[in-house]
């Protein structure tokens, strides 16, 4: 029932939901900031990550977790947070939700954030959340990192999806800063996303 799609760019194999409605298909959101806002633009990405899927893409560049931070320019003001796209979405988020952010927090304030979403998120009876862990070599965001890792011990509803080991070793994914995808780069996480939620829908 389900097949192995490889795109053309080299990236690895993934299993895909065959032909189903819309209506059978799992509902599910994604949020991210300007890293997983790279998928978007793109429709052969955008289609690998929704394959299969009812997808609610929420993603938008200066994202943070709970305390907004930076306003990407051309905009009156700064994205809504992680907090704020789960309270407004609310029980129509879907089955399961996934979450890419970090880059724009404080590293002293993550964890607290994190339960914080966690605890929106059980609020609205979301069962099964996937958090992604950051690409970068600086300490902080390697710190993040270990509170993302942490938090399963906490949040059993909670699902890491390691982007951050992934992507290792992969420079030729990455601009210079190390953290935005470039095509190649983007390609790729719209696959390991799209991964991830397939292995925690089939387990559940």
């Amino acid at each position: 029932m389900y097949r192995k799609a490889l795109l053309l760019l080299g990236l690895v194999a993934v299993v895909v939901v065959g032909p189903v409605s819309a209506l059978e298909k799992p509902k599910v959101t994604v949020i991210g900031d300007s890293v997983a806002d790279k998928i978007r633009p793109n429709p052969v990405f955008l289609a690998e990550l929704g394959d299969g899927l009812r997808l609610n893409l929420q993603t938008r560049g200066c994202r943070a977790t709970v305390t907004p931070s930076c306003t990407v320019p051309g905009y009156a003001g700064p994205p809504p947070t992680v907090l704020e796209v789960v309270n407004r979405f609310g029980k129509w988020l879907g089955k399961v939700v996934v979450v890419e952010t970090g880059y724009n927090d404080t590293p002293s304030e993550y964890r607290d954030d994190l339960d914080t979403v966690m605890t929106a998120l059980q609020g609205w009876r979301i069962k099964t959340v996937v958090w992604l862990t950051l690409h970068d070599p600086r300490p902080a965001y390697q710190g993040m990192n270990a509170i993302i890792r942490a938090a399963p011990r906490r949040w059993p509803q909670m699902v890491i999806a390691d982007w951050g080991g992934y992507a290792a070793g992969h420079a030729d994914w990455f601009a210079a800063d190390g953290v935005h995808p470039t095509p190649l780069g983007a390609a790729n996480l719209a696959v390991f996303i799209h991964s991830a939620l397939v292995r925690v829908l089939l387990a559940h």
